[in-house]
């Protein structure tokens, strides 16, 4: 298996706490050793280097000074961003650069590590950045915490339970652009690649989702707006579909010990995209219909701090241990690839192992339609329940044809994709006003009276309307045939 290092960020008020540690203590094997580290990153005036997702910097440590380029971005996050050249000068890096270079930023701070008994420890040696960030904008104080040849991420998420140790949301050298006022562009996820085996495809999508939890989980604590939840919600379901997809090929105990944490963090978001659901939707219209109307004035207000206490519940989690934990586990997951020092645990799991990628994504595909047709070419008898189970199904084949679309022709993907989520979209129509319903009776107390029956009868209203477009869209949808055959 590869030797993976694992980076961390940790607030550096925190650090003298690290180096106490309990956890660490039976887990040292020598003494910590610490130089002066200084790292200087250049760009041009215009961020050239940015813009092509590079970093260019020159590293002294000690009495040793080499020039690094490497990828600005950290791919799986919470490992170390790629390096593609070093040397001991700009000019022999071997890879043409834009001028003018210029420093733009810098950090200068002591570099401590601490071997550790690799065994006890599922880990080499801990290494310790303090330093500030420096621009001629700003300065910043900054910890990074390197966690070498983790083979077990037990370590690092026992920390994480006891300190704010966890997943940096952006790489050092984003975090000195920054610094410095630059532009710093987002990474761009590459897609599926038809020569990549079944287990590098399943370890990129991880990786994938699971850098956009992290990235967006400082915007959705802090309740910047709803579409940080939105896409964390939607970011979780396609990881915990990638997961269901790729299970008879890949599943091991690793994969299923993120099963209740990745639960924990949906039961988290659930509600607060529900109720944020329910206001721009169900609820906004009853206000529309009634804007004079007390009792609906007092409904929608109990709604109101019903969403917010679902907000501070999220941002309680997103900011704990559990979530903290998590993220160290994907970023660990997506790195190691835990299941290919497994051997496979029967024959089938062996042959889904082997095959090659298009052919296992067109096996996949094709159950999970036959999974979505199962009901049949009318779903008006379906009971809520089963209706709401044919749009987690179509979701789910969705969410499959976006991650294998690279390997077909991308207009046959394009309208089955589209079918596919009208479906999914006309469904759910009619299940957010089953979840509204459902909210009303949440909301307890004299809410559940008069202006509770208001919303009802809306939601009662409109089934009819939203049950002939489920029924339009279904018809479209049979009609299609399966691009991937």
């Amino acid at each position: 298996m590869p030797e993976i290092d694992l980076d961390l960020d940790l607030p550096p008020e925190q650090a003298s706490r690290l180096a106490r540690s309990p956890v660490l203590a039976p887990h040292r094997s020598g003494r910590a050793r610490s130089v002066g580290v200084e790292l200087v990153w250049h760009d041009t005036p215009e961020g050239a280097l940015a813009a092509a997702g590079l970093a260019l910097c020159e590293r002294r440590v000690g009495r040793a000074r080499i020039w690094e380029l490497s990828a600005l971005h950290a791919d799986p996050p919470g490992t170390p961003a790629r390096v593609l050249a070093e040397a001991a000068g700009q000019d022999m890096l071997g890879r043409p650069l834009p001028a003018p270079l210029l420093p733009v930023a810098a950090c200068a701070g002591r570099l401590r590590t601490l071997p550790l008994d690799a065994a006890g420890a599922g880990a080499a040696a801990l290494s310790v950045l303090e330093g500030r960030l420096r621009a001629v904008a700003d300065e910043h104080p900054v910890c990074r915490v390197r966690l070498h040849d983790v083979a077990d991420p037990m370590l690092a998420r026992t920390l994480a339970g006891t300190l704010d140790l966890a997943v940096p949301v952006a790489t050092l050298a984003e975090a000195a652009l920054r610094v410095a006022g630059r532009s710093v562009p987002g990474p761009v996820p590459a897609p599926l690649a038809p020569g990549q085996s079944v287990s590098e495809a399943f370890a990129t999508l991880l990786a994938r989702q699971a850098g956009v939890l992290l990235r967006l989980a400082p915007l959705a604590a802090a309740g910047e707006g709803v579409e940080p939840v939105h896409q964390m919600r939607v970011a979780l379901r396609r990881l915990r579909s990638a997961k269901k997809l790729f299970r008879r090929a890949l599943d091991c105990p690793a994969l299923q010990a993120l099963t209740p944490e990745l639960r924990a963090l949906s039961a988290r978001l659930g509600p607060a995209r529900d109720w944020d659901v329910f206001a721009a939707g169900t609820g906004s219209a009853v206000a529309a219909a009634f804007p004079d109307d007390p009792a609906v004035a007092r409904l929608l207000a109990a709604a109101g701090r019903k969403r917010a206490e679902s907000y501070a519940a999220l941002a309680d989690f997103l900011r704990g241990p559990e979530f903290r934990a998590l993220g160290i586990s994907l970023a660990w997951i997506a790195a190691h690839r835990p299941w290919e020092a497994l051997p496979p645990a029967d024959e089938a799991q062996a042959a889904a192992r082997a095959l090659p990628l298009v052919d296992f994504a067109a096996k996949a595909l094709g159950r999970r339609l036959a999974r979505v047709l199962e009901p049949g070419a009318d779903l008006s008898a379906l009971p809520p329940d089963q209706l709401h189970a044919v749009r987690i199904q179509a979701k789910r084949l969705r969410y499959a044809a976006e991650f294998f679309a690279p390997f077909w022709s991308p207009r046959p993907v394009r309208r089955f994709v589209r079918r596919v989520t009208a479906v999914q979209d006309r469904i759910g129509e009619l299940n957010d006003g089953r979840v509204a319903a459902g909210l009303m009776a949440a909301l307890g107390g004299n809410e559940r009276g008069y202006a509770a029956g208001i919303v009802r009868g809306y939601v009662a209203a409109s089934h009819a309307d939203a049950a002939a477009k489920v029924a339009r869209a279904w018809r479209r949808f049979r009609r299609l045939g399966a691009f991937w055959t």
